[in-house]
């Protein structure tokens, strides 16, 4: 390999390392993140450094009054949290690469009172920032600009 074909080769690298950053790593970074938080979902609650489960519904609590379920009230109490009759919140979350960055939402305006909790709701978070989440995305990158770098 000549000094000039070295260097060429060096610069495709460095072009192919810049699109990476900018285009490749926030779709990555993005699609991971949402697969990851509709995934809380499935946990019922949400995954940083452990799972921190969500305060359980009143619907899955056996009546008070000793009655049994309605047939209607027996598929609510057998739902997940969250999950509703829709799905409409654990479908919501999305995502929108930009130039060197992943914005990773929710849509549904009802979102942040479930999201962050309220007066009258309680905090079940499952968008928000996670150790593994973070391990994951960083995996990922980092085999991906190893086969860039090959």
């Amino acid at each position: 390999m000549t000094p000039q074909q070295f260097t060429d080769g060096l610069s495709q690298m460095a072009v192919k390392i810049k699109n990476f950053e900018e285009k490749d790593a926030p779709k990555m970074a993005g699609k991971t993140a949402a697969d990851f938080f509709t995934d809380n979902f499935q946990r019922q609650g949400f995954l940083s450094r452990g799972l921190r489960a969500w305060p359980e519904v009143k619907r899955r609590k056996p009546k008070a009054n000793g009655r049994p379920y309605t047939p209607r009230e027996t598929t609510a109490a057998g739902r997940r949290i969250l999950f509703g009759q829709t799905r409409n919140l654990s479908r919501s979350i999305d995502y929108d690469p930009q130039k060197g960055h992943v914005i990773v939402y929710s849509d549904v305006h009802y979102a942040p009172y479930h999201n962050e909790g309220t007066d009258k709701l309680p905090k079940r978070q499952f968008i928000g920032d996670s150790a593994e989440l973070d391990k994951l995305v960083i995996s990922e990158l980092e085999r991906k600009l190893k086969n860039i770098i090959k």
